[in-house]
């Protein structure tokens, strides 16, 4: 009677471990994404340019929203100064007898124009 108690307690961490797990890899793959299109930003490519390479990047994930890029372009006006590649996106946890989690985290990437 207890093993069966503690059993199901057990089978709930155990799920929402597995859970964590699978969206903190999703986390750090947009993380990856935001750091790749932060880079090509840095380089005076075009925001075009940026959005592509970040949900190329992201791949096979899909973004919540489109970065936005901050400032627009580097030029050789804003040589030295950041650049912000960034956006909000949800993550969905849904552990085992437990219920569905969702929340949002922003998702950016600063590098200095050159």
């Amino acid at each position: 009677m207890e093993f069966a108690i503690i059993l199901s307690v057990l089978v709930v961490i155990l799920m929402a471990i597995l859970e964590f797990g699978r969206e903190y890899s999703r986390y750090q793959v947009f993380q990856g994404a935001a750091r790749e299109g932060g880079r090509l930003a840095a380089v005076r490519a075009t925001t075009d340019q940026v959005i592509d390479r970040v949900n190329f990047a992201a791949e096979p994930y899909e973004l919540s929203s489109t970065p936005a890029v901050s400032p627009p372009q580097c030029t050789l006006d804003t040589k030295g100064q950041p650049v912000t590649v960034s956006w909000d996106q949800e993550f969905h946890l849904d552990i085992a007898f437990w219920g569905d989690m969702t929340f949002s985290r922003q998702i950016s990437a600063v590098f200095r124009c050159e």
